[in-house]
């Protein structure tokens, strides 16, 4: 059930609302992590297990464990996020500005009027091109993204919040009838 609509303005009118490709927006945060996680699983099984079926003491029946447990965390823990986050992603474009809503554990609501937009944009990486999807990055005059943040780029230092919208069926569709709601908002307040 969406929890968006109940955060609108007595006077504001939905243009889009939708949800992310369950694939798309999964597949590409887990995959990685998982292929981490086989490739320090697999020493694991040939030199760590053996000493744990041998019946090797407590204390090293744990510290054993830890070695294993942490590969399985690898590759079942970013999907299991990514599947709960899922879950709780939404987004809404109305005639005054986009919400957007995600969060695995705690929920993240994301509020963003129309006119303070300057630049919307498309982006269809690899898995997008597998999956048929996009993503569209909103961003205001401050460098503020819309979305999700996702912590520190290559070159140091914080950058904003990718993908605003992420891993959309018709991205395109989407970007027109977002860039004629940012005309219209910014005419309404000249």
């Amino acid at each position: 059930m969406s929890r968006i609509p109940s955060q609108l303005r007595p006077n504001e009118k939905v243009l889009w609302e939708g949800k992310p490709v369950k694939k798309a927006f999964i597949i590409p945060t887990s995959i990685f992590p998982a292929i981490v996680g086989l490739f320090f699983l697999i020493p694991v099984l040939l030199f760590v297990l053996p000493t744990l079926l041998m019946g090797f003491f407590f204390g090293a029946f744990l510290f054993n464990l830890i070695f294993l447990l942490i590969p399985l965390a690898l590759i079942f823990g970013p999907t299991i996020w990514s599947l709960m986050a899922y879950k709780n992603t939404e987004y809404l474009i109305s005639d005054q500005r986009i919400i957007t809503q995600t969060g695995a554990i705690g929920i993240d609501t994301r509020f963003v009027d129309l006119e303070k937009i300057q630049e919307v944009y498309v982006r269809i990486g690899f898995f997008d091109r597998i999956f048929g999807t996009g993503s569209i990055m909103a961003i205001t005059a401050g460098q503020v993204y819309v979305g999700m943040p996702q912590g520190y780029g290559w070159g140091g230092g914080m950058y904003g919040a990718r993908p605003s919208l992420s891993a959309l069926r018709e991205p395109y569709e989407v970007q027109k009838l977002l860039q004629e709601a940012i005309r219209q908002a910014k005419q309404a307040n000249i």
